[in-house]
């Protein structure tokens, strides 16, 4: 398939998932009736998954891998799986990467483990009835599964719904799979030089040290195709989120020329007709702040992250950042026992936003719901995830981190991590044997 084809693709998705990117709807959706239950569950049980991610693939295949009669259905609104971990790599040209490494098929493990999966959107979701509600009708669930990844908050950034749309089209986050991703890469061929900023999300938000590598990674590919630019970062933190030593390093030694780092940097509003970002830069030093302004060519305007509106809309728990709070030391939501959070939605324990942990957190929640369904105990809280993040800093270089949950003895989930942030030409093979790893385990 070459890159045109991949584009025509692209176009597919976009009625599908250009409606929900935002959390605030656009398109004014019209479900049919909540009565016309297209499966009822007929005394028998049923785990409905929703997000065909990471995560909630790796659920789906584990119920079925611990318990092979168990009647599991996935929703997700995407009729195609794009890798985010991994992308960067691509964005950034690196040797024998193409865009073919980061789609997948989720048919085949559907079919390898018998499990359904549905490409329709979830609009609500009725927890006393039981009932999720998609646009094209009503199933009953006996356990619910919410593995919605993210959603995009622009408003941070200053900017109203029409505005975000505008930014969301001319300068795509790619933090979420498919067309953004497309978009973004045609964005970085047709560089022709000056100032690409990158900005980093404020508040929490999806696989931390992802806008570090991937500002690594272009200023890589500019500097190899000899253009005449500079990828500007703009942070709202005093240092990077993740591995800070390690990125700083390569900003300062690969990079001199070609990157920028601004921490604490604010950004306050974005023209985006004037190619302009507003923000505050504070001096910690000084203890002041003073207003600044960005002329840039183009970008990667990454938006604060939220959890899907599902959870607010269903009565869910949710944290002050507006995450999904759960059980601990379990994936059971706090005012329901019926419905369990996994993934990036989930903000009760301090676990990265990560492929990885979804996974890990994935066969873990799998397998409790397995025993759950067999009238067993699940041993909630026996086990803990963990996790390893691999991020490149050049063409063959990179640095990474682990994580670690355990429950403390104040009876909290808490995560030991491990920086690995030496500039190494090994990383670079962990990272491709991790990930063919990861995408084997959840797609074969």
């Amino acid at each position: 398939m070459n890159r045109r084809d991949l584009l025509k693709l692209g176009t597919l998705v976009t009625a599908v998932t250009a409606t929900s990117v935002f959390g605030a709807t656009q398109v004014k959706e019209e479900p049919k009736k909540e009565e016309k239950i297209i499966k009822p569950l007929n005394n028998g049980d049923r785990v409905i998954i929703i997000g065909g991610g990471f995560a909630g693939l790796t659920v789906a295949k584990n119920i079925k891998l611990n318990n092979a009669k168990a009647e599991v259905i996935v929703f997700e609104s995407k009729n195609i799986f794009a890798s985010c971990p991994y992308s960067n790599l691509w964005f950034g040209g690196v040797k024998n990467v193409d865009y073919n490494n980061l789609v997948f098929s989720p048919l085949k493990p559907a079919s390898n483990y018998d499990f359904d999966i549905i490409n329709d959107k979830v609009v609500s979701i009725n927890r006393d009835k039981k009932l999720v509600t998609t646009l094209n009708g009503s199933y009953e669930y006996s356990l619910l599964v919410i593995s919605t990844g993210i959603e995009y908050d622009y408003s941070t950034f200053g900017l109203d719904e029409k505005e975000a749309r505008k930014a969301y089209s001319k300068f795509p986050a790619s933090y979420n799979g498919g067309f953004e991703q497309l978009s973004l890469k045609e964005n970085i061929e047709n560089f022709k030089g000056g100032v690409f900023v990158i900005t980093v999300p404020k508040g929490i938000y999806r696989c931390p040290p992802a806008p570090y590598e991937r500002a690594s990674l272009v200023a890589d590919y500019f500097k190899s195709k000899k253009i005449n630019a500079k990828v500007v970062v703009l942070d709202p933190r005093e240092k990077p989120a993740a591995k800070a030593k390690g990125f700083l390093e390569a900003f300062n030694t690969l990079y001199k020329d070609y990157l920028e780092y601004i921490p604490n940097a604010n950004i306050t509003k974005i023209d985006v007709d004037k190619k302009t970002i507003f923000y505050d830069k504070t001096n910690l030093k000084e203890a002041e702040t003073t207003k600044e302004s960005l002329v840039f060519d183009d970008a990667n305007i990454i938006p604060s992250n939220k959890a899907s509106k599902l959870l607010a809309n269903s009565g869910l728990e949710l944290t002050p950042e507006g995450w999904g709070r759960v059980k601990t030391p379990t994936f059971r939501s706090l005012n329901d026992d019926s419905v369990y959070l996994v993934g990036d939605v989930l903000g009760e324990y301090p676990f990265p936003k990560s492929a990885q942990m979804a996974h890990s957190c994935g066969i873990i929640l799998g397998e409790q719901i397995a025993k759950r369904l067999n009238k067993e105990d699940p041993k909630e809280g026996s086990v803990y995830p963990q996790n390893v993040c691999y991020s490149l800093v050049s063409q063959n270089s990179g640095i990474y981190v682990t994580h670690k949950a355990y429950l403390d003895t104040d009876g909290k989930v808490k995560v030991k991590t491990e920086l690995f942030e030496d500039i190494e030409k090994e990383t670079f093979d962990s990272t491709k044997a991790w990930y063919a790893g990861i995408t084997s385990n959840i797609f074969e």
